[in-house]
């Protein structure tokens, strides 16, 4: 699973280079789960950000619903299993979302694989001018981390019925 989340993460950072080398934005700092797919980052001396993790939507805590706090939770349990100190590389189009790497773990693959979000089409449809482009491959990827948690049966996918 860490080879398939590093890779990812590889991915992310090589496609975002081409698209806007100089407006490339580094995030890092402590993090903090608000939702299953946004963390505010912070460090000394520098303004706290808050960013959603691109290509994945998790379910909100709107009402404090049961699988909104259970994402919220997971996606705390990845920081702390993997170390509340980030890197986020920021999206040149969407500047607040970003790929973000606690560790060695791309949190939103991680999420993806969790079964507690899932791959957010829009945007990775949106992202696939050519479609074979690095963006590409990653917008697969993440799709794949989707469906293996799906035919996994985890998170969301718990009781879902078998095709």
């Amino acid at each position: 699973m860490n080879a398939l989340i590093r890779k990812l993460f590889l991915a992310a950072l090589v496609t975002l280079a081409p698209f806007a080398a100089n407006a490339i934005e580094f995030v890092k700092g402590t993090a903090a789960a608000l939702t299953g797919d946004t963390i505010q980052v912070g460090s000394p001396g520098h303004r706290t950000v808050t960013l959603h993790l691109w290509g994945i939507e998790a379910p909100e805590k709107v009402g404090y619903s049961e699988e909104g706090l259970y994402a919220r939770t997971v996606l705390d349990d990845l920081l702390f299993e993997h170390g509340q100190n980030v890197l986020c590389v920021v999206d040149s189009f969407d500047r607040t979302a970003a790929v973000c790497r606690a560790g060695e773990t791309d949190l939103g693959a991680a999420m993806l694989l969790s079964g507690w979000a899932t791959a957010d089409r829009t945007v990775l449809l949106a992202d696939v001018p050519g479609g074979d482009s690095e963006r590409t491959q990653r917008a697969a990827a993440y799709r794949e981390a989707e469906l293996r948690a799906r035919r996994e049966r985890k998170g969301l996918w718990a009781n879902m019925p078998a095709r």
